[in-house]
């Protein structure tokens, strides 16, 4: 077993980040055990950020060295999506990801589109996302699946235009799905689980 397999097998996270860069590993990793990597150090177990940055920038390694196995499948952008999110400042990158995400599904999942358009007040995104369009879009959304994410921020934006009679139907739409539980679990992660996870 080489180093990297044992560092990574030991779950000695730190000890990767020290010794190699994103660019190293993403040529001599196959692809879906970089992307195995880049996710156990996004979500290690002490939610270090030190370890989330250097796993998203892993990621764009990836992209980059495995380009043809990266566009095979949409959810490798959600991923990304998510990976940006995790870090909760580089808002354009999680729009952009999901964006790509979204264009490449042959049907954009509700849950893509769902974070396409709560990213609509982060700094950066108007107007590429509209108040009214991430309207459009969470309504449509919450109409097939109520999740909680999607009926909190339609509240918010009705509240907003001042339109209060809606956004008391869409607070007893999220007192319904917290009662369920029914948030994203973002379901186009699964593709870990063909790879490994």
């Amino acid at each position: 077993m080489n180093n990297i397999e044992y560092l990574i097998k030991t779950k000695r996270w730190s000890q990767i980040v020290e010794s190699y860069s994103p660019n190293f590993l993403s040529k001599h990793l196959s692809f879906k055990e970089g992307l195995l990597l880049s996710r156990k150090l996004l979500e290690n177990e002490s939610w270090d950020v030190d370890l989330q940055k250097f796993a998203v920038v892993l990621i764009e390694e990836i992209k980059k060295f495995y380009s043809q196995e990266w566009k095979s499948n949409w959810k490798h952008e959600a991923y990304r999506g998510y990976a940006y999110d995790v870090l909760g400042y580089e808002y354009e990158k999680v729009f952009e990801a999901y964006q790509k995400a979204a264009d490449s599904a042959s049907s954009p999942t509700p849950e893509v589109l769902m974070r396409l358009a709560m990213s609509w007040n982060c700094p950066g995104i108007y107007p590429k996302m509209t108040k009214e369009k991430a309207t459009e879009i969470l309504e449509d959304v919450a109409k097939k699946v109520p999740y909680m994410q999607a009926a909190s921020c339609l509240v918010r934006l009705y509240r907003e235009a001042n339109q209060m009679e809606k956004a008391e139907y869409w607070k007893k739409v999220f007192k319904e799905s917290e009662k369920k539980n029914l948030y994203d679990r973002r379901p186009y992660l699964d593709f870990f689980e063909e790879y490994g996870w």
